[in-house]
C-alpha cells in the first residue's frame, strides 16, 4: 500500500494498478452490464486484501439514510487491512468511479472522504491526481478518443465504459470535446432522470445478498474461519457483523460463498 506516495504520473499509477489487478484496458467493456463490471473489479480488489464494503444508511438502520451528495465513499490506507466505503444509494455506474478513486487512494498511501461535487475535482492535488486515475482507468482515454468517432451520445458511450453516463460526459469535457455549459447541461437533466427512476422503483431485495455487500464477502469470510477455528467467539461475531441468532448462521452456513 502507498509505494506510489509522491508520485504525480498518474498514467504509471493506472498501468500499476492493472497489472496488480489483471484488468487490460477493456475489462469493463467485456462484462454484460455494469453490475457484473462493479462485481468483477470489487472480486478482484478483494482477492488482493481489500475490504470493499456497500452501504446506504448508518448501520443496518433504514431511517437513517446516508445522502449520496454528502458522502460517496471513504477509503482508509492500512498495511493490515485496508477497506473502502461506497455508498449504495449511488447508482451502480456511479460507484464504479469512486472505487477506481479510492483505488488512487490506497496505491498513493493516503485515506480521504469523497464526494465529488458535481463531478468536479477538489482542489487539493492528491484527490485531482485520484480523479485522473479513476477516469483513465475506467475509460482510457486512447479508447475514448476511437469510441468518439463512432458516437457522442454519452449514454451509449457509458455501455460501453460501463460507468456513469455523467463520467463519460466529464471525460468528454477534459479531454476538450464539450463545453462547461454542455457538460452542465446535461449533468443536470441526467441527475433529474435519475431521482424520477428511483422514485418510481419499488423496494425490496435480497436480505443476505444485500448483507454480503453491505459487510464484505471478505470480511464475513474472516469472521466465518475465526469462528470455525476458536478465534473469536459467536456473540463477538453478533456483534461485528450486526446480525445474530438464525440469520447470522443462514448467512454464514448457507449464503456467504454462493
Amino acid at each position: 500500500m502507498g509505494r506510489f506516495k509522491g508520485e504525480t504520473d498518474f498514467r504509471t499509477i493506472v498501468d500499476d494498478i492493472r497489472s496488480e489487478l489483471n484488468l487490460n484496458t477493456e475489462w469493463a467493456g467485456n462484462q454484460p452490464n455494469w453490475e457484473k463490471a462493479l462485481d468483477h473489479l470489487t472480486q478482484v480488489i478483494e482477492n488482493k486484501g481489500i475490504i470493499v464494503a456497500f452501504n446506504g444508511v448508518v448501520g443496518n438502520n433504514t431511517k437513517r439514510p446516508i445522502p449520496v451528495d454528502e458522502c460517496r465513499g471513504f477509503v482508509l490506507v492500512d498495511d493490515t487491512a485496508p477497506f473502502m466505503f461506497v455508498n449504495s444509494r449511488d447508482s451502480k455506474a456511479a460507484q464504479m468511479f469512486t472505487i477506481v478513486h479510492e483505488l488512487g487512494h490506497i496505491w498513493t498511501g493516503q485515506s480521504a472522504g469523497f464526494d465529488f461535487r458535481q463531478m468536479q475535482p477538489a482542489a487539493d492535488p492528491v484527490e485531482k491526481l485520484c480523479d485522473k486515475i479513476a477516469a483513465e482507468l475506467l475509460v482510457p482515454e486512447n479508447t475514448f478518443n476511437e469510441q468518439w468517432l463512432v458516437t457522442h451520445d454519452f449514454k451509449s458511450l457509458a455501455k460501453h465504459f460501463k460507468v456513469s453516463p455523467i463520467v463519460v460526459a466529464r471525460r468528454a469535457l477534459d479531454t476538450g470535446k464539450i463545453s462547461k455549459t454542455a457538460f452542465f447541461s446535461f449533468y443536470n437533466n441526467y441527475l433529474e432522470e435519475v431521482r424520477n427512476k428511483k422514485n418510481r422503483q419499488e423496494p425490496g431485495g435480497d436480505f443476505y445478498k444485500t448483507a454480503k455487500k453491505r459487510l464484505s464477502r471478505s470480511f464475513l469470510t474472516h469472521v466465518d474461519r475465526a469462528v470455525r477455528e476458536n478465534y473469536l467467539l459467536v456473540r463477538d461475531a453478533y456483534h461485528l457483523t450486526g446480525l445474530k441468532g438464525s440469520t447470522f448462521r443462514e448467512l454464514m452456513s448457507n449464503q456467504l460463498y454462493y
